[in-house]
């Protein structure tokens, strides 16, 4: 029985084998009749191209061209990336604008500075009454820097919190006291030591 069943898969196998064999020997031997796809796919062609209007090269397809052009919106520009050696609380202050309060006396405005020394600015929020909010608004001001607030005077003091939107907090929280205390505890820079180069006598 089992010999019986593999022998007719064996016969169906081969004349499979051999039907396709000939299949593609008498396709090959037949002429091509065009097939109605092909047909119907030349017959869109030529009705298309009839349709299509002839390219006429003319100061009308300069002048459609630039205005086509004059359509497009321009690039947004890319913004540029604050410098990667400032901390993000004076990245943040560099991208806003300078507080202004038109109401303020210039004559007791104190000294500002444009950005830190050596682009390193002191930790303000080590002062008592000094969050990080406050602190990007001191950087954006121009105050980066213990010294800085040590010398305030007091309508300086006075200044400076009207100006960044918490009148009187510098002068409750006693921000130049905290910060001539910090200054002072700020080490020393090392003097240089000069070598002496010894000479020999011959």
């Amino acid at each position: 029985m089992v010999t019986f069943i593999l022998q007719s898969l064996f016969l169906i196998a081969a004349a499979f084998v051999i039907g396709a064999i000939l299949g593609n020997v008498f396709r090959r031997l037949s002429p091509k009749k065009p097939s109605v796809a092909d047909s119907s796919t030349r017959a869109a062609d030529v009705r298309i191209a009839s349709q299509a209007a002839p390219v006429i090269v003319s100061d009308n397809v300069q002048k459609s061209a630039i205005e086509a052009a004059a359509m497009v919106p321009p690039a947004e520009p890319v913004p540029a990336k604050p410098a990667k050696t400032l901390p993000k609380s004076q990245q943040k202050a560099a991208s806003q604008p300078a507080i202004r309060n038109p109401h303020q006396n210039d004559e007791h405005r104190p000294t500002l500075l444009k950005n830190a020394r050596r682009g390193k600015p002191d930790k303000l929020t080590e002062l008592d009454g000094i969050g990080p909010s406050i602190e990007a608004k001191l950087f954006a001001l121009g105050i980066f820097h213990y010294d800085q607030i040590a010398a305030w005077t007091v309508e300086q003091a006075d200044w400076v919190s009207t100006e960044i939107g918490f009148a009187g907090r510098a002068l409750r929280e006693n921000w130049v006291k905290q910060a001539g205390a910090l200054v002072k505890k700020a080490p020393e820079k090392p003097a240089k030591k000069t070598v002496r180069g010894s000479s020999r006598s011959g």
